[in-house]
């Protein structure tokens, strides 16, 4: 078997040195039932010089430097048009994958015919779990996200287990499920691609394809203040990856759903937002930080109705 390690990065230059450590030290301490690897690095237009370090840190690596920033989905097609192995690995460049976490994986797909997707556990620079989305977006997942709920069925897990879902953070998937199902939606330019191909998987009503949440199968965030919750990524970064999760939310329930659907849940977070944004005034409830997240969610989820018209248009910015 052989492997494609994907990894696309924009402005990552800070991690990109020892996340491609921990993939080459994966390929190397390899001991029974050895595969092939190849690595491939898109570098969406970083202004640190991203692409170049990436290469100096690991030669062999297969760099693809993009002139301007094509948005996730459409740097990842790019390596998976040139990646020759059997699965797929998508990691985020802002994690290291933990020894013995690949071979994991890869069990996953050898011991059940029917894995599509096996993605494993994001933990912290603490090691302790990071709250995992285990739900596509829906009612369910939404109002656990707009109420604040981090109940998680794959949180305690130590056996891997059928989802729907698992982000692209660290996963696999199966070359041969891409070529049928098509490669990522590039329209999906702020997020949530790795969503919307979980989702076709599900639609595709095929009891082939199943997906996996493998917690023996582990990365880390390299980074304490990286891939944190909404509202913590607000305090520190301001208001981008909100505008992307309401962009990307419109089209995608606009592409599976319908425009009503799409009007709902963004009139929803602006419902539910604007609630807590009250609550939030309240003397020792809320914070600064509280009051300004809850009040950008409210107009970036207005904004984003009318940018992508319900979902029917797909602005890349």
């Amino acid at each position: 078997m052989k492997l494609s390690f994907v990894i696309v990065t924009n402005n990552t230059s800070k991690f990109i040195g020892r996340c491609l450590d921990s993939i080459k030290q994966t390929i190397e301490n390899q001991t029974a039932s050895k595969f092939e690897a190849e690595i491939i690095v898109v570098d969406n237009a970083s202004a640190d010089d991203c692409g170049t370090i990436a290469k100096t840190a690991l030669p062999e690596i297969e760099l693809i430097q993009n002139s301007d920033d094509k948005g996730y989905a459409a740097a990842a097609n790019q390596a998976v048009a040139r990646a020759t192995g059997d699965l797929i690995v998508f990691i985020d460049p802002k994690v290291e994958v933990l020894a013995g976490s690949v071979r994991r994986l890869m069990d996953q797909f050898a011991t059940n015919a029917s894995c599509a997707i096996a993605g494993g556990k994001v933990v912290g620079a603490d090691n302790l779990g990071l709250k995992t989305v285990d739900r596509l977006p829906g009612i369910v997942a939404n109002f656990k996200r707009m109420f604040g709920c981090t109940c998680s069925k794959t949180r305690d897990a130590d056996q891997p287990m059928t989802v729907n879902f698992v982000p692209f953070t660290f996963a696999a998937v199966r070359r041969d499920i891409i070529t049928k199902l098509g490669q990522l939606d590039e329209r999906f330019y702020a997020g949530l691609a790795d969503a919307d191909f979980c989702r076709r998987i599900v639609k595709s009503l095929n009891p082939s394809y199943a997906i996996y949440y493998v917690p023996q199968a582990t990365a880390r965030v390299l980074d304490k203040f990286s891939l944190q919750c909404e509202c913590a990524d607000y305090a520190l970064n301001g208001s981008a990856a909100i505008k992307a999760r309401t962009r990307s939310e419109q089209m995608y329930f606009w592409k599976h759903y319908c425009p009503f659907t799409a009007l709902f849940f963004g009139g929803m977070d602006m419902l539910v937002f604007s609630v807590r944004y009250v609550a939030y005034l309240i003397p020792g409830v809320g914070t600064k930080d509280k009051r300004g997240y809850a009040c950008t969610v409210v107009c970036e989820s207005a904004k984003a109705i009318l940018s992508t018209q319900l979902g029917s248009q797909f602005p890349t910015e």
